[in-house]
Parts: C-alpha cells; structure tokens; sequence
C-alpha cells in the first residue's frame, strides 16, 4: 500500500449515556468509519454540518463526541 493509500485511524475512549466505550475512527474519501469496541457501527461525514451517512443512527450525544474528537484530530 503507498503511503498515500493508507486509511488514518486513530483510537479515543469515550463515556456517553454513563457507559465508557473505545471507538477507532478511520478517515476514508472524505468519510470516516467509526468502530465501537471493535464493531463499525456507522459513517459520518462532514458538508456544511456532521452528518451521519450510515449505520444505525447514533444518539446526539454520541455524534457530537465522535464529530468533536475528529476536529481535534484533524487540528
């Protein structure tokens, strides 16, 4: 795989409705796929606002975390 084809993923631990899960976000043309404790449970991706593309819907709270963390990481 060329460098330029490598998928950049990275880890963050999160508590959301008082239960601690690990996600892995992985950036993929312009998406990104987000795993929960190892299971890809959806897609977001950003256009004029985060929006979730796939998946079962998440709650507001998760994607605010998961939207939030991407924008650091990418900052």
């Amino acid at each position: 795989m060329e460098p330029e084809d490598e998928l950049n993923s990275f880890p963050y631990d999160a508590t959301v409705g008082g239960t601690e899960h690990h996600y892995r976000i992985t950036q993929n043309d312009g998406k990104y796929g987000i795993e929960q404790d190892g299971v890809v449970i959806a897609e977001v991706s950003y256009g004029d606002c985060w929006r979730q593309v796939a998946g079962k819907p998440l709650s507001n709270e998760l994607l605010q975390s998961i939207c939030n963390h991407i924008a650091a990481h990418s900052s």
